[in-house]
């Protein structure tokens, strides 16, 4: 980031100028892997979800369709690396796999995971998370794959590890797993100042979350995105420029809208001091 993108970046946006965006209507991921998945394991691990059902066309390389209540999951093999290396760019971004750069580029093949509501279905408020919760269920089976390696969500920038993404929903049971609706991270900025930011609240139409310029440690900016990105997803409540978070009985942090430090586009700064 220049000089200048970093000026931009802690100028605050008018109210009037805000928008949250809208909820994912479709939702998106690669499912890396060390070897091409054959038809025969897709189907295997697919075929453990409760309530699924299968179909897939005459060709072995035929993409294999999902029906999960509403929602419609399509599953295509590619036999090769994601393009781009596009993957590791992403697996850079996630501060809690050291090693994620390194191990995804070893995947050799990947699976194209879309989720997305099927043309009849009707259509509920809680409509993303329900869709959410299909596509994480189903990135789930596939991950159980054994030469599975992580998962890419692109339009998050970001890259799970594979047992960290599992143990998500394992841990979540018949729960929405919240932890992997979105990354929450923090780091030192520089030495004794702290930042964070969270990827995948777009998903549920709510803006990102940022902190920047804290002297709190990182596992107090981490706990405070994590608490309040659960709060808004959970409750459906927006937050808007010029609005409080209530950090403790006597303290409230201000919200302000600025250019996204850590996402394209705008983000929701927490002034957490």
């Amino acid at each position: 980031m220049s000089l200048l993108d970093k000026i931009r970046s802690s100028l605050p946006i008018p109210r009037r100028s805000f928008h949250h965006p809208e909820p994912a209507g479709v939702l998106l991921g690669f499912i890396l892997l060390e070897r091409a998945a054959t038809a025969d394991e897709l189907t295997a691990l697919m075929s453990t979800l409760p309530g699924a059902t299968l179909s897939r066309g005459p060709a072995p390389e035929d993409p294999l369709e999902v029906a999960l209540g509403d929602v419609h999951v399509v599953i295509a093999s590619v036999p090769r690396p994601v393009a781009g290396h596009n993957a590791e760019s992403n697996a850079a971004n996630n501060t809690f796999w050291p090693e994620a750069v390194e191990t995804v580029a070893h995947h050799h093949a990947h699976l194209v995971v879309t989720a997305m509501y099927a043309a009849d279905a009707a259509q509920h408020e809680d409509a993303s998370p329900a869709l959410f919760q299909a596509f994480v269920r189903s990135s789930a089976a596939l991950l159980r794959h054994p030469d599975a390696i992580g998962i890419d969500l692109d339009d998050q920038g970001i890259v799970y590890e594979k047992s960290f993404y599992l143990n998500a929903v394992d841990t979540a049971g018949d729960d929405l797993p919240w932890q992997i609706a979105w990354l929450t991270w923090a780091a030192w900025e520089s030495p004794g100042v702290s930042c964070g930011s969270t990827r995948g609240l777009r998903v549920f139409g709510h803006e990102e979350l940022e902190v920047r310029g804290s002297s709190a440690q990182p596992s107090a900016v981490r706990e405070l995105l994590a608490t309040v990105a659960g709060y808004v997803v959970a409750s459906g409540a927006a937050l808007h420029p010029g609005e409080f978070v209530e950090y403790t009985d006597d303290r409230r942090l201000l919200i302000s809208a600025v250019g996204g430090s850590f996402v394209d586009g705008h983000a929701l700064r927490i002034d957490l001091p």
